[in-house]
């Protein structure tokens, strides 16, 4: 209930300063469009935001941004910001979007052509910019400066839009604001500024046109195709990021595929790595590295090597369990083969099963030595096991899991970890739901020999590592 309040006062504050920002601007020297000119760009924003294409959290990118912004340099704020809400308007009814995500997608990008104009012009900038000028020669000086301001106005419009939206996502999701602004504005930042750039492209194409055919859409349309190449551009990267990410979730269920016990394991302990990450104040490219690195700690089981040994209902022989302890190694191993990998996520996932005081495998490290990373995974791995019904024994309840932790911090466990684990509202909060979401999983009917089941119960409490690994 709060979270609603807090976000139904998030969007009414971004209305009001839209329309005060618009406002403002009616009173700035500007050209003033024809009903022709209006429908044209109202028409060809409308068409671009139909063709959006998703971000990585909860919302969509773009590009009539180059659309809005030429109305802004040709007609000022008010002409811009209201051209941007009502092609807005337009698109949002067309995908059928809730009302209070109208009203607010409207807001954000009156606010953003609205209030950047206003900073264009408080710093010299001209309406229209002197590059659009047919009345003689252009000092180069003068054009110089314009352009300088463009790129001014360019980074106000983009830091209001990225800002406003990651808000509006981060209040009603509970997630970080910068993590994702990070997620979502990651690898476009330099794709939005340069093509930003188009704007001035297609406010001068449509300036000629309008002097020389007195009807400045067709210099629009001349520009569509260069526009629409844009936007191609932007979905081929969103694409290659969803693709990736998809091949790894692919990888990872076919891993887990071999041992059924384990369904959903490797999702789980990444959502609660990420977790345990967010809270200890990790900047957000590191928290994604910690997410991977989670997600593919057991890749290495990939191996046929391993197959028998995650079918085998007995205990493990000496042998299989040497065997079964090089997983790490190959896991890190593959790892490795995509470069982007190599460095944090590699060593994450090698280490994962190193333990505090040195006991663990496969290098033996202690303490510090230990990859931040692998020592988060370790205790989410940990808390997985504990959390989730095994063949020989029900799942504990979050207040035994912690208790557990507790008691072996210091030996199996990064002590501050730990108390960052079970101090943090968030990281219980997690587990909670993951528990919720394992418990609702139904595990296979196979008849096991639970004879000695107390005996590898004490076992598993004092090294908590998953079924099979031990």
């Amino acid at each position: 209930m709060k979270q609603k309040l807090w976000l139904n006062l998030y969007v009414a504050c971004v209305a009001v300063l839209a329309a005060a920002a618009v406002l403002w601007a009616e009173g700035a020297e500007s050209l003033t469009p024809g009903p022709w000119q209006i429908v044209c760009f109202i028409v060809i924003g409308f068409m671009l935001d139909l063709a959006a294409n998703p971000l990585r959290v909860a919302a969509t990118g773009s590009v009539s941004f180059i659309v809005f912004m030429s109305a802004g340099l040709l007609y000022g704020g008010f002409w811009g910001g209201w051209i941007a809400a009502v092609s807005t308007l337009l698109s949002q009814l067309a995908h059928q979007r809730p009302l209070q995500r109208v009203v607010f997608n409207i807001a954000q990008r009156s606010l953003a052509i609205a209030a950047a104009i206003l900073v264009y012009k408080a710093i010299g900038g001209g309406l229209p910019p002197v590059y659009l000028s047919s009345t003689g020669p252009v000092q180069p000086g003068a054009l110089q400066r314009d352009l300088g301001f463009f790129f001014v106005f360019a980074a106000v419009f983009f830091a209001i839009n990225t800002i406003s939206v990651s808000a509006v996502i981060a209040i009603s999701s509970g997630q970080r604001f910068r993590d994702v602004w990070y997620l979502n504005s990651k690898g476009v930042v330099g794709y939005d500024l340069g093509a930003s750039a188009l704007a001035m492209l297609v406010a001068w194409l449509f300036h000629r046109a309008e002097e020389g055919a007195a009807y400045g859409p067709f210099g629009l349309l001349g520009v569509f195709v260069i526009i629409l190449t844009i936007r191609h551009i932007y979905g081929m990267y969103r694409k290659l990021q969803s693709s990736g990410r998809e091949l790894l979730d692919l990888m990872v269920k076919a891993i887990e595929a071999r041992d059924p016990y384990t369904s959903g394991h490797s999702i789980r302990v990444a959502t609660l790595a990420r977790a345990i990450a967010q809270e200890c104040g990790m900047p957000a490219a590191e928290v994604e590295q910690v997410y991977t690195a989670a997600l593919l700690h057991d890749v290495g089981k990939i191996h046929e090597e391993f197959a028998p040994l995650l079918r085998k209902d007995s205990k493990l022989t000496p042998d299989e369990m040497a065997l079964l302890q090089t997983h790490p190694v190959k896991s890190a191993d593959l790892v490795g083969i995509i470069s982007s990998f190599r460095g944090m996520v590699q060593d994450a996932v090698r280490s994962h099963h190193e333990r505090w005081d040195g006991k663990g495998y496969p290098d033996g490290l202690s303490g510090e030595m230990i990859p931040r990373g692998a020592r988060m995974i370790m205790i989410s791995d940990t808390i997985d096991a504990m959390s989730t019904d095994r063949p020989y024994r029900k799942r504990l309840p979050l207040e035994a899991v912690l208790a557990e932790l507790q008691r072996h911090k210091g030996a199996q466990f990064d002590p501050l970890l730990v108390d960052v684990t079970i101090n943090s509202v968030n990281v219980r909060r997690v587990i909670s739901e993951l528990q919720s979401i394992s418990s609702e999983t139904k595990q296979p009917s196979t008849q096991l020999d639970l004879g000695g089941s107390q005996r590898a119960l004490k076992q598993e409490l004092i090294l908590w590592r998953p079924r099979r690994v031990l």
